[in-house]
């Protein structure tokens, strides 16, 4: 089976692990269509190569690249008349222009070919015009559809959509990358010597650090708290630190390379996702905590969300925004050393059962079998 993807997310090398082992099924080739530059809010991303990779990389030059829904190839035919897939697989959303060109070409170069595409959105809103009308005809002219998050496929059942959804994460996880490290030298540098509760990502209100910093005011018990990444909210984090008296127990480190995190997870000894859900955000996966179970480092999220589908019962769940909730659920793990072992052991175990990059690699495979059925 030839199978077309398209999408800017796959800029990078780390991103496409999952199309390099379905390239290894005998019966499957991949051609990978990708912009060849994506700006960011941290930097500009130009395509990545691979001199040995066995599936077919093709970037190509976008117009209004680095806007996820509007940008577009520059190209007539998106190599569609060479390539004749059996299968397009676009990875930009129900309402994306790029989705709404391929189908278009599609119908010229591969009218047989079938189609499915991935979405994230697990908010319900109404897309103005042109989304709106990009939105029907994607949706109306699409065979199956992929989804990060069981929010997600409510949602398009709720705009209509009758085909066949499957949830399934966009991108897994590298179990050989992401493993239990020796973090002793890394943890001597930070100065880290007690207890640490940990966390990774975007320093927005969204991310419920307040309630991470208000329940951490409570331990009577030695801890640290080691906070990664960068973000608007950092001097509201340091002023209400201050308040509590808590700012000498917090260490904050900038955002670290992808290749990184794993080192710094393990110098964690729990891994917190305290997310809220808002009107206009809530978590769509938690992607660290599942790179945190992966590590063995037990993980604490907030009830938002894909939160608790994620981690089942190898995490905590606390009540998002309820600060006196993740305190005793940070005690749990730090006065049990028996319980936070266990912990370990079943976030690796859910890992490698739902989440390594073999796995997704697996399931998408089921999914054009079922295609071409």
């Amino acid at each position: 089976m030839k199978i077309q993807v398209i999408g800017h997310s796959y800029i990078g090398r780390a991103a496409r692990i999952k199309w390099a082992i379905l390239q290894k099924y005998g019966n499957v080739n991949i051609y990978l269509i990708t912009p060849k530059i994506w700006p960011h809010t941290l930097k500009v991303f130009q395509v990545e190569f691979e001199s040995n990779a066995e599936y077919t990389l093709i970037p190509m030059n976008t117009f209004l690249h680095g806007k996820e829904s509007w940008y577009f190839y520059l190209s007539p035919t998106l190599h569609m008349d060479k390539i004749k897939p059996d299968i397009i697989h676009v990875e930009q959303g129900t309402s994306a222009i790029s989705y709404f060109q391929t189908l278009l070409l599609k119908k010229i170069f591969a009218p047989k070919a079938k189609t499915v595409f991935f979405s994230w959105q697990n908010l319900y809103f109404k897309y103005k015009f042109p989304f709106s009308f990009f939105e029907r005809f994607n949706l109306s002219n699409s065979d199956y559809a992929i989804v990060g998050n069981e929010d997600a496929k409510q949602i398009l059942r709720k705009k209509g959509f009758k085909k066949p959804i499957k949830v399934l994460p966009q991108l897994g996880v590298d179990t050989a990358v992401c493993k239990k490290l020796n973090s002793t030298n890394l943890k001597k540098k930070l100065g880290l010597r007690s207890f640490v509760i940990g966390y990774l990502g975007r320093f927005v209100e969204e991310k419920g650090l307040l309630t991470l910093i208000e329940a951490t005011s409570k331990i009577t018990d030695e801890y640290q708290l080691l906070l990664v990444g960068r973000g608007k909210l950092k001097e509201t984090i340091i002023n209400i630190a201050s308040k509590y008296g808590i700012l000498d127990r917090i260490v904050f480190i900038d955002t670290v390379p992808y290749e990184e995190v794993p080192l710094y997870l393990n110098c964690m000894d729990v891994v917190v996702l305290p997310s809220l859900t808002t009107d206009k955000w809530k978590e769509q996966l938690g992607h660290v905590l599942i790179e945190a179970m992966s590590c063995e480092v037990p993980v604490i999220g907030s009830s938002s969300a894909e939160i608790p589908n994620v981690l089942g019962d190898a995490g905590l769940i606390f009540k998002e925004c309820d600060s006196d909730d993740l305190y005793e659920k940070i005690t749990m793990i730090m006065n049990d050393e028996k319980f936070k072992a266990e912990l370990a052991m079943r976030g690796r175990e859910r890992v490698l059962q739902k989440y390594t990059n073999e796995k997704i690699a697996e399931e998408t495979y089921k999914v054009y079998e079922e295609l071409l059925k």
